[in-house]
């Protein structure tokens, strides 16, 4: 018979892997004019009538699961104690505009060997192609 703590760990670990992925898909169904009746609007806004690849899509997603809750902007609903919260990362909707190649390849160095301050490595967490894709989808914005 299973132990009642394990199932409910593994329960809230699913959840934890499940809820963000909802979460992100919601989003880029969102930016590509998806977004559904009574929905608030999401976090970042496009050029309108911008269009995203297969590529920056996937990458929204990875942005979303992985590196908005420092790059964005908390928003809380009903009052919230933590409403506006400023992001603890730089905002990235105008980072990337116009990136030259030497700029590039250093936000590289930067997402796979962290950052000077609280931005942690991310070598052992995301694949070089997660990352082409994030930086593809973050040159939309702004």
């Amino acid at each position: 018979m299973p132990n009642i703590r394990n199932v409910r760990r593994l329960d809230f670990l699913a959840s934890l892997v499940v809820v963000p992925a909802l979460f992100a898909t919601s989003l880029v169904s969102a930016q590509e004019g998806g977004s559904r009746a009574g929905q608030s609007s999401p976090p970042i806004h496009h050029p309108s009538g911008t269009k995203l690849t297969e590529q920056q899509v996937r990458g929204a997603g990875v942005f979303f699961q992985r590196c908005s809750l420092c790059h964005l902007a908390k928003f809380g609903a009903g009052g919230s104690k933590f409403c506006c919260v400023s992001s603890l990362g730089p905002d990235l909707s105008v980072e990337f505009k116009n990136l030259t190649p030497d700029q590039e390849k250093a936000y590289r160095e930067i997402i796979m060997n962290g950052g000077p301050t609280y931005m942690p490595s991310w070598k052992y967490g995301l694949t070089p192609e997660e990352v082409d894709d994030i930086i593809a989808y973050l040159k939309t914005l702004g």
